[in-house]
């Protein structure tokens, strides 16, 4: 590669994450939909791939982000450097009524859709029996 060439691919790159940084992405939004059996989160950013979103369960925690992902290229043609910069982050309460090992994020139509399902009736209710230490 001429050094040229180098120079404008490295520059290219910089001024697209830097447009990026600064207001050239359009903004994430968030929308959370009550359906009959689950609840629905999405999550829509145009220009952002669908391997950008992020969906974490940690712990009762419901953490979605993007990460804006710049490759460059050394000198050397066969070594690169990645550079992952946040673009959205939110961390939600998973609600106790939401059966957390059956939560599912499925991408369509540019945006990512987080299911996450009610708990059967059985689930939600149980008597605790009371016991009785001076018996």
């Amino acid at each position: 590669m001429k050094a040229i060439e180098n120079v404008f691919q490295g520059t290219g790159g910089q001024i697209d994450l830097l447009n990026t940084l600064y207001g050239g992405s359009a903004q994430t939004t968030i929308n959370v939909e009550r359906e009959d059996e689950r609840l629905v989160i999405t999550l829509a950013a145009p220009g952002v791939k669908a391997n950008s979103f992020n969906v974490l369960v940690e712990g009762s925690k419901l953490v979605l982000y993007t990460l804006l992902v710049s490759t460059s290229t050394q000198k050397d043609e066969n070594s690169s450097q990645r550079l992952a910069v946040p673009m959205f982050l939110r961390v939600l309460d998973i609600p106790s009524f939401v059966d957390v090992d059956q939560i599912e994020a499925v991408h369509e139509h540019g945006q990512v859709r987080v299911m996450l399902p009610f708990k059967d009736e059985e689930q939600l209710h149980r008597r605790i029996d009371i016991k009785n230490l001076f018996e």
